[in-house]
C-alpha cells in the first residue's frame, strides 16, 4: 500500500465515526423525540382556576411597610409579571409592561410586578433602574411556587372575579398582552 492510500484509508476511518454520531442524532430527534410527552407549563394548568391568595410585602413603587394581597383587587383586572434581576428575557419584559401598563391607569386594571428569589437590594436596583410604573413585591418563592412560574417570565392575567384567564410563561409583546386583558375583561365565556 503506497503512503497515499494509507492516508486516505486513515481519513476515512477517522471521519467514519463522526459520521455515524450524526447519524445517530438524527435517528433520535425524529424517531425518539416525538415520543416524549411535551410538558405543559405549570401555570396554564391554573386557566379557568380560581388564582391563588398571596399577601407580599412591596419592594418598588408604594409604601415599603405595605402589603399586596390577591384578594382584596377582587373587581378588577390583574396581571402578575413574575420576574427577577439576573433575568434578561425579564428586562425586555419590563420595557413591554412599562408601556403597556399606563395605558390602564383610567381601567380597573391592576398591575403587579412579583419579584422571586431574588437578592432584595439588586431587585430593587432593577425596578428603580427600569422605571416600572406599577408596584412590585417580594416574593421569596412561594408565590412563583402557586402559580407555577418555574421559568421567568411569566406573565399571568386575572379576571375580575379572580379566575386565571392566561398563562405564558414567555416574552409577551404588547398586542399578546392587551388581548389577554381584554378576553380577561370580557369575563368567563358562556
Amino acid at each position: 500500500m503506497s503512503p497515499h492510500e494509507s492516508s486516505t484509508a486513515g481519513s476515512r476511518q477517522s471521519w467514519l465515526p463522526a459520521f455515524f454520531v450524526l447519524i445517530a442524532c438524527v435517528v433520535f430527534g425524529y424517531a425518539v423525540l416525538p415520543h416524549f410527552s411535551r410538558q405543559v407549563a405549570p401555570s396554564s394548568k391554573l386557566i379557568g382556576h380560581t388564582a391563588p391568595d398571596f399577601s407580599l410585602p412591596i419592594l418598588h413603587g408604594g409604601d415599603d411597610t405595605s402589603r399586596i394581597q390577591i384578594s382584596t383587587l377582587l373587581g378588577n383586572v390583574v396581571v402578575l409579571d413574575f420576574w427577577a434581576s439576573w433575568c434578561k428575557p425579564c428586562a425586555v419584559q419590563a420595557r413591554i409592561l412599562s408601556a403597556v401598563a399606563p395605558r390602564h391607569a383610567a381601567a380597573k386594571v391592576v398591575f403587579v410586578g412579583v419579584n422571586t428569589a431574588d437578592n432584595p437590594k439588586r431587585a430593587l436596583e432593577f425596578a428603580t433602574a427600569h422605571a416600572l410604573p406599577y408596584p412590585s413585591v417580594l416574593d421569596t418563592g412561594e408565590a412563583a411556587d402557586a402559580y407555577g412560574a418555574n421559568s421567568l417570565p411569566t406573565l399571568i392575567v386575572i379576571d375580575k372575579s379572580g379566575k386565571v384567564t392566561s398563562a405564558a410563561s414567555r416574552i409577551m409583546s404588547s398586542e399578546d398582552i392587551e388581548a389577554a386583558i381584554v378576553q380577561a375583561a370580557q369575563g368567563p365565556a358562556g
